[in-house]
């Protein structure tokens, strides 16, 4: 009964206001005064008290000796309070560099000049700004740090590690369009003060745009990550969302001391950081398991491997083989931009480890088929592709040939190039308008052999 009463009681209400708003924020204070709801405090969220209906004039100011990390008012805001009650002016509460005051006196003064008052909401946004611009430099630089050991291919052919990183760098154009924006009002406010006018301090709209912005890139992440990841990443996205959240509530709701405070956030600031960045790496490692199916399952032949049902090609579909399957491999990724298609099967079982896959007579049993075909309709993506699969193809610099040989079949494959080593024909790149395919065979294809190949793999 006494939790229902409270609640009937007290109103808590999240609003969140930029220094440029403060009248925006003084009007909304006035509003609520006038339905019989007062201010009492500001916590995370402002804290209404019901009473009689008055009509209450607020005067919401910026405190330069404030500090965007302040949750309640320092030793400076309570002495800037007892000049300002002299001046007609009764303190409130303060966060951030914000201070609330309501006008206790009918000959009450402007607590500031209108210059003074313009200067103090102009420097306080634009260190705001400015703290968000380094913020979101850090957050890419640590983002790139965490992708730099991922090969760009896969990242532009996985929404899994795409999206996070548009993501990133969209927001951080938005903060540095959101500079620009400010910078225009303070021209324009600027010009206002010095013509004797009151600048319009009001509500901003850009500010929802940058809610439903954020609301919608949320989403996405949850829906690519958890179809990507099965369901696990999103998990573990919402828990280290949660964990955030949980640390800054229960700072806003305690309010320590400045000082506290600094420690408070540093290592707040520090846990969420390294929890992120091990929270990412668990993220992605879910996410591209899933998307890729990295597991590699062996079997004596006897049981059918579950990749082998996904493989759209085996070595069988073209040619004989009298051994068992041992391995199979299937992963398949999808972005925005196109498609990365991988297979593998392997055949018997090679002679020994040093003689695995090499080739010679020791390993006759053994037989492997493995290929990657990229789909694109970007052309430069395509070219990369084609680069960075003929670079790592060729590690030790032998060399490539461009395949004219009617008799291996190269005009069978219909593409604008093939190629293959200069010291073996078991590897085989080929080109297409639209795609591009790698393909490593102990028999590699010829012939009609290669309609074959290309009819399983759609090219």
């Amino acid at each position: 009964m006494a939790k229902v009463e409270d609640q009937a009681r007290f109103r808590r209400v999240f609003r969140y206001y930029r220094y440029i708003e403060a009248d925006a924020f003084a009007q909304y204070l006035h509003e609520m005064s006038l339905k019989g709801w007062h201010l009492k405090e500001w916590k995370l969220w402002l804290e209404f008290e019901k009473g009689e209906s008055r009509d209450i004039e607020y005067a919401v100011e910026v405190f330069l000796k404030g500090s965007e990390m302040d949750v309640k008012p320092g030793a400076d805001a309570e002495e800037y309070a007892e000049y300002c009650r002299a001046a007609g002016w009764e303190f409130v509460d303060s966060r951030r560099r914000f201070c609330i005051f309501r006008k206790i006196a009918e000959d009450a003064i402007p607590i500031v000049t209108e210059e003074e008052r313009f200067k103090n909401i102009r420097k306080a946004e634009w260190k705001r700004c400015l703290m968000s611009v380094l913020t979101g430099v850090f957050i890419l630089g640590m983002s790139a740090v965490q992708l730099s050991g991922v090969d760009a291919v896969l990242i532009l052919f996985s929404n899994m590690l795409l999206l996070p990183g548009l993501t990133l760098a969209v927001l951080f154009a938005c903060e540095i369009l959101q500079c620009i924006v400010l910078a225009v009002w303070c021209i324009k406010a600027g010009k206002k003060v010095r013509a004797g006018e009151h600048p319009s301090y009001g509500k901003s709209r850009e500010k929802y745009v940058w809610y439903a912005m954020a609301a919608i890139i949320l989403i996405e992440l949850t829906v690519v990550w958890g179809k990507a990841g099965g369901g696990g990443s999103a998990v573990t996205l919402w828990i280290f969302l949660g964990i955030t959240a949980a640390v800054l509530l229960g700072i806003g709701f305690y309010r320590p001391a400045r000082r506290e405070n600094w420690a408070l956030q540093l290592a707040a600031g520090v846990g969420i950081g390294v929890i992120w960045v091990i929270g990412m790496g668990i993220i992605f490692i879910q996410g591209i398991s899933q998307e890729t199916g990295l597991v590699k399952v062996e079997t004596d032949g006897e049981t059918i491997l579950p990749d082998e049902e996904k493989l759209p090609l085996v070595l069988t579909d073209y040619t004989q083989t009298e051994e068992a399957v041992t391995l199979a491999h299937y992963s398949e990724l999808s972005s925005v931009f196109g498609t990365m298609m991988s297979g593998a099967v392997e055949y018997g079982e090679p002679s020994s480890e040093e003689d695995s896959g090499d080739g010679t007579d020791a390993d006759q049993g053994w037989q492997r088929l493995a290929y990657t075909v990229y789909r694109t309709d970007v052309p430069w993506i395509l070219d990369l592709v084609w680069e960075e699969e003929l670079e790592s193809g060729d590690p030790e610099g032998y060399g490539w040939i461009t395949e004219t040989d009617a008799d291996s079949g190269y005009d069978r494959w219909h593409a604008e190039k093939v190629m293959r080593r200069d010291w073996e024909e078991n590897m085989v790149y080929v080109r297409y308008e639209d795609a591009v395919l790698t393909l490593y065979a102990t028999e590699p294809p010829r012939g009609e052999q290669i309609d074959i190949v290309r009819e399983k793999l759609g090219l």
